[in-house]
C-alpha cells in the first residue's frame, strides 16, 4: 500500500516553487503535501499530487525531468509519542528513513515516508496497527 511520490530537481530562485505550484492549480492538481531540500543554486521538490498522471504531463510540459517513487503515506497515532511509534517500528524492522514530511490540511497528520525498504516498511507498519493510506491521499 503505497502512494506516488513525484520528485523534480528546481532552480532555486525566488518564485520559482509559486510558479510550479501555480502551474498543476491552473490544471486542477492539489498538492496536499510538499518537501524542498536546497544546496547552492538547485533544489529538489518532492511532493504528491492530486492527480500524479495530470502533474506529470504539465510537469514535463515545462520542460522538467520527472521522477516518480512508490513512497509510504503512514497516519500518525493521536497519543503523545504516536510520531516515535512509527519511528521506533521502523528502527526495529532496520528499515532507514531517506525523506519524511507531513501532509497539509488533513484532519489526522499523516507522514509521507520515503524509506530504504518500502515493501518491509508496508508489512511492518500493517503488523502493528498504523494506518496506511492509498490513493485516497491524492484528494486530502
Amino acid at each position: 500500500m503505497t502512494v506516488k511520490e513525484i520528485i523534480l530537481g528546481v532552480k532555486n530562485r525566488p518564485g520559482e516553487l509559486s510558479r510550479i505550484i501555480g502551474h498543476l492549480y491552473e490544471n486542477d492538481v492539489k498538492v496536499p503535501a510538499f518537501w524542498v531540500g536546497t544546496e547552492n543554486k538547485k533544489a529538489t521538490l518532492r511532493f504528491i499530487a492530486s492527480d500524479p498522471e495530470a502533474a506529470i504531463l504539465v510537469l514535463t510540459g515545462l520542460g522538467f525531468r520527472v521522477k516518480t517513487m512508490d513512497v509510504v503515506a503512514a497516519r500518525v497515532p493521536d497519543h503523545p509519542g504516536g510520531l516515535n511509534a512509527i519511528l521506533k517500528l521502523l528502527h526495529s524492522a532496520n528499515i532507514n528513513i531517506l525523506h519524511i514530511y507531513s501532509c497539509l490540511e488533513t484532519r489526522d497528520p499523516i507522514l509521507i515516508l520515503e524509506v530504504d525498504n518500502t515493501e518491509e516498511a508496508v508489512k511492518v507498519l500493517k503488523n502493528n496497527w498504523i494506518t496506511l493510506y492509498d490513493e485516497r491521499v491524492y484528494n486530502f
